[in-house]
């Protein structure tokens, strides 16, 4: 299993941070290479939603079934595959509070059945392409705030 982890300080409340990452049909505005999604059932992620996505990344083609299997408001979402998938996945984002506006994202990714010398190319775009999501997440709760107003 290869494991990548980035965090990020957001000036954001953990609640707004939360709202954004469960609502798994707004993925595609965020998260660069996410061509298609499917969330059963529809509304915002819990426990036991499952999350279709199809993308292109580093120009691989990409399809997985992940299923919300943790789930703490405001606090985690954690989504996976099947035990049984042969290239196996985990995701999980971690919040934690640091005042009324702001909080820390920790961003988790488990990849299973990575070839040794795929890892290395895996963990350099993980390095490019976590800090451009997150950035694109900031604009997405930018957005959203703004309309609220």
């Amino acid at each position: 299993m290869t494991a990548f982890e980035y965090s990020e300080t957001l000036e954001y409340s953990s609640a707004s941070v939360f709202a954004l990452l469960t609502d798994l049909d707004a993925r595609p505005a965020w998260i660069k290479g996410i061509l298609e999604v499917r969330v059963t059932p529809p509304g915002p992620a819990q426990l036991g939603t499952s999350y279709f996505e199809a993308g292109k990344y580093s120009g691989y083609k990409s399809e997985k079934t992940l299923r919300v299997v943790e789930f703490e408001q405001d606090r985690l979402l954690a989504l996976e595959t099947e035990a049984s998938t042969p290239n196996s996945f985990r995701e999980s984002y971690r919040l934690e509070a640091l005042s009324e506006g702001s909080c820390r994202l920790v961003l988790t990714a488990e990849i299973g059945n990575v070839p040794k010398v795929a890892e290395f190319f895996m963990k350099q775009e993980m390095k490019k392409t976590q800090p451009q999501n997150v950035a694109r997440l900031k604009s997405l709760l930018a957005s959203r705030s703004s309309q609220a107003r």
